[in-house]
């Protein structure tokens, strides 16, 4: 699909080609999502995630759909992975264009309440949600700087930086990186490098690939496919469609968020 703009004409199929794009945890729901969206605009794909097993899958994926893309064994929450990972793309001369911070936990496992709120959950959940994507994001953002490069930088947060979960350090997490993003998005706008968040809502899939039906998401009544949080990281990313879009955390929620003991009957309908 073509759109104009004056004289010039902009492939809407090739938003981000020439982009290079790194994505972490790229091997399952919406980072999976978000690999397979970057890369059908035109984006050459880097995806980490924490296991081989998982890395080999994902290439099979994503060679299975008529693309490619290499994958790292990382673990962001180490320091020393995150600056392999940096040093093995700066030595092969590979400059990321656009970073997406996908990698998180929510703690639900450890429980939530006081429980919940016990020093190693609070560092386990900072660690993947906040710590080590902060770590990534300054060596990327780094690089970008030195090489001119007017970049794009994707924090995958969550409806809950605003909203009680009852997991109160998952939410802080994403309370934190909420502010992350805009500090950033202040801190990189003179090196025209944008810095944006995506919130959503519940995402999930059955077997046969279609949303969950979820009764408190007003819109729909389903799920979130994670395909819309996918092509929200390409309008994100793209110089056409967000090139003055900074400091922005976008919801796609279906309306979730909106839920409270008023619109709860109308969410149950």
């Amino acid at each position: 699909m073509n759109h104009s703009r004056g004289n010039a004409m902009i492939s809407i199929d090739g938003l981000l080609h020439g982009k290079n794009a790194l994505v972490t945890g790229a091997g399952r729901n919406i980072g999976a999502a978000v690999a397979r969206e970057l890369v059908s605009h035109g984006a050459t794909l880097f995806f980490t995630e924490i296991d081989e097993t998982l890395v080999a899958e994902t290439k099979r994926s994503l060679h299975a759909a008529g693309v490619d893309g290499r994958g790292f064994v990382s673990d962001i929450t180490n320091p020393k992975a995150n600056d392999l990972l940096c040093s093995t793309l700066r030595n092969e001369r590979i400059v990321i264009d656009l970073l997406v911070n996908n990698v998180g936990v929510d703690g639900v496992e450890q429980g939530g309440g006081l429980d919940g709120l016990r020093p190693e959950v609070i560092r386990s959940l900072f660690d993947t949600n906040l710590f080590g994507p902060l770590d990534l994001t300054r060596r990327i953002a780094e690089t970008m700087v030195e090489k001119s490069t007017e970049g794009s930088i994707l924090f995958l947060s969550s409806i809950h930086q605003w909203t009680v979960r009852t997991l109160p350090a998952y939410s802080a997490s994403k309370a934190a990186t909420g502010m992350i993003i805009r500090e950033l998005a202040v801190e990189l706008a003179p090196h025209r490098i944008r810095v944006n968040g995506i919130a959503p809502g519940y995402v999930a899939l059955d077997r046969r690939k279609r949303p969950v039906r979820h009764r408190y998401t007003l819109l729909h009544g389903t799920a979130v496919d994670p395909a819309h949080i996918g092509r929200a990281a390409v309008y994100l990313s793209s110089d056409y469609f967000s090139k003055h879009t900074t400091g922005t955390v976008l919801t796609i929620d279906g309306g979730l968020s909106l839920n409270n003991h008023l619109t709860g009957a109308a969410g149950g309908k």
